[in-house]
């Protein structure tokens, strides 16, 4: 096989892997909800090209976090049928990653959108 169609089949893969995450996983879709709200407040409230980098890079960190700790979960349960506290211990690290990118996402976001919504009222 050449290198384009490795490259092609890689990235078939992660379509395969990214619909599965969005129509399978339920927190998948919450945050790609907050994600499109955080847009849709972007436009109606013309967010600068650096707030709106910011806006992106957050709605990725936190759909990337969520999507690792599901893989993790996942993982887990292969390797641990079984009740394991050790197991559980990682799913709740995890877990815990995604709390942190989405508190500091959500932070970002009221840093942003705050001081533009208090301007309109």
């Amino acid at each position: 096989m050449n290198y384009f169609r490795k490259r092609k089949n890689a990235f078939g893969y992660a379509i395969k892997g990214l619909r599965f995450f969005f129509t399978k996983e339920d927190h998948a879709k919450v945050h790609a909800i907050a994600g499109l709200i955080a847009v849709l407040l972007g436009f109606l409230l013309n967010v600068t090209i650096y707030e709106w980098l910011v806006i992106i890079l957050c709605i990725a960190l936190v759909l990337s976090a969520e999507a690792i700790n599901s893989a993790l979960e996942k993982l887990t349960d292969i390797a641990s049928p079984e009740f394991s506290e050790k197991a559980g211990a990682v799913k709740d690290i995890a877990a815990g990653a995604v709390l942190i990118v989405s508190m500091a996402a959500a932070l970002a976001g009221i840093l942003i959108f705050l001081p533009k919504i208090i301007a309109l009222i």
